[in-house]
């Protein structure tokens, strides 16, 4: 337990002198009747609690008043606030009406959220309150996105994050303040510092308990003050205010303040991590009883009379509030499941049928880059924040060419801290700047996950419809030619499970563009996971204006004998099952899913009624999985018109391997599909492996055995880990120069020109060619001393990744 001397430290930060001219005693009646609202309003609410009228958690503000107010005194009302599970304090400085924030505590339906949120989930758009939060640190980086959401609509709107000391240990801190800092953010991040998180002493969770030292780290001012001192905090917020607005960037300040009361009403005041001699030294400096004292005796600018009248008519304000609270119905059970998803939730442009029209083949990167571009020109409000995506043109070059159209406000290089920057996307979105997350590969997600799941899903709801936060979350998802266990991942159904994502899935190029299309046209969050197998495809993508609805399947082949239903690049591997199969009189019709959620099972359903037999492949795990789902709709929805058991094939349940031969042995391939349609027609359906085969034991180890011989994988453009190439086909007697492998999803590349000519002598190592592709300008090195030749591709020709364009003679023999 800390002493009071070490808790009520010497506090080394900034205090009010004086009065400051810009104050005039109206000003300072507002910061005393602000104050004491808040300190009123949390002693009513205290007692309302202690009766049981409140349900759920409450944690209060007692004591800490005069930050929010000193704080919340320089914002308009189209600045923006983001707060944290201590936050009613936040919520009135800002402006809230207590009638709709005490209604909101007792969860009626005049509350600011409709009792959806409650004490720790509070929204007002109408105000600038982005909302209270449950999650520590999570507002942080909402704040950054607000402050450059505001800058790239030419406004003067900043974001303002408070937080409590356990935050600055939470990586959204760091990771805020880094991307605040590099981005010259019109943000303010306050820290009030209350020495303890939770229950944990502030000296127990870090070495250095000055918070507003740690701005140093990031580049940007940092400043403590006395957070019980209004007129100190004001003074220190008029200049964070001024660097915000006239583009200087973020400010940390810390404000040294301290909760008298339990962390939430229940949690004793002392006697377990704190000393009654403790709290009672911060009560001796109580901001509104100082600053009551103030006005009086030092600046003499009120009379205690008319103090008392401030008291009392905040007093009645409350009390007001108290009974409006009481009065208030409770919510309607029927609207329960309302503001989930937006409703409609396809925008209206995706609705319009469209005209079959002019066609051109593009490749996958490509045509997305293309209606991202698009997007861009039409709303200039458009941001795309990613690790390399900016000049550098992306990992997978699929945001070639846009840094140069659109530059670098716009186009965000971000550091690696997905949480951090997913965050800021998020804040943006909501407040006017929609924004792309661009997370590279799938499995990158969980870094930021918290902020998808808790944050973006749940924003529509928690606010009772006020806000919503249409981010796209871009990522390059699912195996491809060994790229091992962190950057194989797909993790569609993971995403799906959860209320309020969109989550989407394409297999073509016209897809993924009119997919990503409609993401930047919608209003929810979207996943968008592209399968890095299928970058290097091409196909026929509209040349008009395209888009492609949330929910809609597309028969990608009609049939008659069974249902194949797929998304991503087992459509492909499907679809050349199907053709097999009808070299044998087997007709299959094939769906391609596009959209897990929403899941289209209406033309799944309709399908079986034709075929009367369903086999889903899919590249997810199988437990709990898409086949699960899709199973389980079809004896809802048709179950007569099945004439066997509807039959699931996923990926093999473990992580993905590196070796080529163990990640076929995984992945789902032609072969197995093939096999698996003739077990569903033979009337015993395939099911994936499951723990609940063993009953709970644990399985026996598998003795080890010869290799067995693992059936060639599909074409290498969509197959995620191809054979070794073959030996070079004869052309010379030379060791042969090949296009080298390099990129997990370049699949050829053209030659751009030879630099040596046949004949000529050449050194291992000399660059005597170079290949474009996507991605580069790829050198192409001898690979042994002797003479060039034979030259087998000329300038111009397209070479697959390993393929042999001429080669080199040892010692210069011919």
């Amino acid at each position: 337990m800390m002493s009071a001397a070490a808790s009520g430290r010497k506090v080394r930060a900034v205090k009010s002198a004086g009065l400051p001219a810009e104050l005039s005693r109206a000003a300072l009646l507002d910061l005393y009747e602000r104050m004491v609202l808040l300190r009123r309003f949390e002693s009513v609410a205290q007692t309302a609690c202690r009766k049981g009228e409140t349900p759920g958690f409450l944690h209060l503000y007692i004591g800490e008043e005069a930050t929010a107010v000193g704080i919340c005194a320089h914002l308009k009302p189209t600045d923006w606030i983001t707060s944290t599970h201590r936050g009613h304090g936040h919520a009135l400085a800002k402006g809230m009406s207590p009638n709709s924030l005490m209604a909101e505590l007792f969860g009626k339906r005049d509350g600011c959220c409709g009792g959806r949120g409650g004490t720790m989930h509070l929204y007002d758009r109408s105000v600038g309150l982005f909302g209270t939060n449950g999650i520590v640190a999570a507002g942080i980086s909402h704040a950054v996105g607000v402050g450059l959401s505001g800058r790239a609509r030419g406004r003067e709107d900043i974001g303002v994050a408070f937080f409590g000391d356990g935050a600055t240990n939470h990586g959204g801190f760091h990771e805020s303040l880094n991307f605040a800092g590099i981005q010259k953010a019109p943000a303010i991040l306050v820290c009030e510092n209350n020495l303890y998180a939770t229950a944990t002493p502030l000296a127990s969770a870090t070495l250095n308990t000055e918070i507003a030292s740690k701005a140093a780290s990031y580049g940007i001012p940092g400043i403590a003050v006395d957070g019980n001192d209004v007129i100190a905090v004001w003074e220190v917020m008029r200049e964070a205010t001024r660097r915000a607005r006239s583009g200087e960037g973020p400010t940390l300040i810390e404000a040294k303040t301290y909760r008298t009361v339990g962390h939430h009403e229940g949690d004793p005041v002392t006697g377990t991590y704190r000393t009654q001699a403790e709290v009672d030294e911060w009560l001796k400096r109580d901001p509104v009883k100082l600053f009551r004292a103030r006005l009086t005796d030092d600046f003499s600018v009120a009379s205690t009379d008319e103090l008392d009248a401030i008291d009392a008519r905040i007093d009645a304000i409350v009390q007001t509030s108290l009974e409006f609270a009481r009065n208030s119905p409770e919510p309607d059970p029927a609207t329960s499941g309302l503001h989930v998803f937006a409703e409609p939730l396809n925008p209206p442009e995706a609705l319009v049928q469209p005209v079959p029209g002019a066609t051109q083949t593009q490749s996958w990167l490509d045509a997305v880059r293309d209606g991202i571009a698009e997007e861009m020109r039409r709303n200039p409000h458009l941001l795309y924040f990613g690790e390399g995506t900016g000049e550098r043109g992306g990992t997978f070059a699929h945001t070639k060419n846009l840094y140069a159209e659109f530059g670098p406000q716009r186009m965000v290089d971000t550091p690696i801290s997905e949480q951090g920057f997913t965050g800021a996307a998020i804040g943006a979105s909501a407040t006017g700047t929609r924004t792309i997350a661009d997370l590279m590969f799938a499995d990158f997600m969980f870094e930021a996950a918290g902020q998808i799941v808790l944050q973006a899903s749940k924003l529509r709801y928690m606010s009772n419809g006020q806000m919503n936060a249409p981010v796209v979350i871009r990522v390059g998802s699912g195996a491809v030619r060994s790229a091992g266990p962190h950057h194989s991942g797909i993790y569609h159904t993971s995403w799906a499970h959860v209320p309020g994502l969109v989550v989407c899935m394409p297999a073509t190029p016209a897809d993924a563009k009119g997919l990503m299309k409609t993401a930047l046209r919608a209003s929810d969050p979207v996943i968008m996971l592209e399968p890095k197998a299928l970058f290097a495809t091409k196909g026929e993508v509209p040349a008009a204006e395209h888009f492609v609805p949330f929910g809609l399947a597309r028969i990608a082949r009609e049939g008659r004998d069974i249902t194949i239903v797929s998304a991503g690049q087992l459509v492909h591997r499907s679809l050349e099952a199907a053709e097999k199969l009808a070299a044998e009189g087997i007709e299959a019709e094939v769906i391609d899913l596009r959209t897990i959620m929403p899941l289209d099972v209406g033309t799944v359903a309709a399908s079986v009624t034709k075929t009367h037999r369903l086999l889903v492949v899919d590249e997810g795990w199988g437990a709990f999985g898409v086949g699960a789902e899709l199973a389980q709709a079809m004896n809802e929805l048709a179950f007569d018109e099945l004439d066997a058991p509807v039959g699931r094939l996923h990926s093999e349940a473990q992580p993905h391997p590196l070796a080529p031969a163990l990640e076929r042995a995984m992945l789902v391939d032609t072969d197995k599909i093939l096999a698996a349609v003739r077990s569903v027609l033979s009337g015993t359906a395939p099911t994936p492996k499951h723990w609940r085969h063993l009953g709970g034991r644990t399985a026996a180890p598998v003795a080890s055995s010869p290799p067995v011989p693992v059936p060639s994988a599909p074409s290498q453009a969509a197959s995620a880990s191809p054979p070794p190439p073959a030996a070079a086909a004869p052309g010379g007697p030379g060791e042969p120069i090949t296009m080298p492998f390099g990129d997990l999803t370049v699949s050829e590349g053209t030659i751009v020109g030879w630099l040596k000519a046949e004949g000529d002598k050449v050194k291992a190592g000399e660059i005597v060619a170079e290949i474009e592709t996507d991605k580069a300008v790829v050198e192409i090195e001898a690979p042994i001393d002797g003479v060039l030749g034979p030259i087998e591709q000329a300038k111009g020709a397209v070479v697959p990744m390993g393929g042999r364009i001429g080669s080199v003679v040892p010692g210069g023999a011919a």
